[in-house]
């Protein structure tokens, strides 16, 4: 069985790969220049690959995303009576981007980046920055989108005592943009963790950012494309108060010339929310074992339906 490897591995990553798949496997490894031609008798494919190959891998059996989402994946259209299986990562990303919230948002609360600021220049603010700092423990947060990592980011604050409010798919079906734009206006701290869909396009546009109170922090870990960035960037330069924190953005990269390279209360992450140290070899070990799974005839895990 051949299998193809999209993502870019390392040397070391590479031959953990090898030595802990079955044997009857024949890899196939992006180098970077990798194309239609070398993965085309594939019958595994591993990663967020050009989607118009896949009518041409005939022996294509499953794909083995290395994401949660599957926009790549979102608008092929498959052919009528397709039998190839296509797994994410689910689950895969909860703890580190749930951590990656908690630590931005620390961050802005206790004024780390002014301090970062002060230490560069040799200045001892002790006294400017001191009396700035803020406690999650008086913030009310609000998380949009309460599914695995919506769930982990509420876990995480508990200790802190802040008081956290959820808005999810069934409070938006019962009370629409009013009713997100009213819970918006009532917390300190507004994190979305929201997929990007048709409806969710700009969601957070002029009229929301208007609604945010005064010191408010907003934090995006789910898609850039829900933030209307102008509109955020607006905010951003109208009201010195608020603050951003940004993993994902609309474009990636941003832009040279894009104000939120500039814009001091907006701070980019450039998502490696999800990251870790040992990421790439987490991620081997689900592959491993799906193809062990597919190797013996049994149902793959995280199954997606198009």
């Amino acid at each position: 069985m051949k299998v193809y490897v999209h993502p870019l591995l390392n040397e070391r990553e590479r031959e953990y790969f090898i030595t802990h798949s079955a044997t009857e496997l024949a890899f196939t490894f992006n180098d970077g220049t990798c194309t239609l031609k070398h993965c085309r008798d594939a019958d595994i494919a591993i990663g967020n690959f050009n989607t118009s190959w896949i009518e041409e891998m005939t022996n294509l059996k499953a794909i083995l995303l290395d994401s949660v989402g599957t926009d790549n994946f979102n608008g092929y259209q498959w052919s009528k009576g397709n039998t190839v299986i296509v797994c994410n990562l689910a689950d895969f990303f909860t703890i580190p981007v749930a951590e990656e919230v908690l630590a931005s948002l620390l961050s802005v609360y206790r004024l780390h980046s002014e301090l970062y600021g002060a230490q560069q220049n040799n200045c001892w603010a002790k006294d400017t920055i001191r009396f700035k700092k803020r406690l999650l423990n008086d913030a009310s947060v609000l998380i949009i989108g309460f599914g695995n990592i919506g769930r982990r980011i509420a876990s995480l604050l508990a200790p802190f005592g802040c008081e956290v409010q959820t808005f999810d798919n069934q409070d938006m079906e019962v009370g629409g943009i009013a009713a997100l734009t009213s819970a918006v206006s009532l917390n300190d701290v507004i994190i979305s963790t929201i997929p990007a869909t048709t409806e969710t396009l700009d969601i957070f546009d002029e009229k929301m950012f208007a609604a945010m109170r005064s010191g408010a922090t907003f934090l995006n870990i789910g898609r850039g494309q829900v933030v209307d960035e102008v509109a955020l960037c607006q905010k951003a330069k109208n009201d010195k108060t608020f603050s951003a924190c940004l993993d994902v953005t609309v474009q990636e990269p941003i832009p040279d010339n894009s104000l939120l390279w500039k814009l001091p209360n907006i701070y980019l992450t450039q998502h490696t929310g999800g990251g870790s140290i040992d990421e790439n070899y987490k991620k081997i070990d689900i592959y491993i074992s799906q193809i062990h799974r597919l190797l013996n005839d049994q149902p793959l895990n995280n199954m997606i339906q198009f």
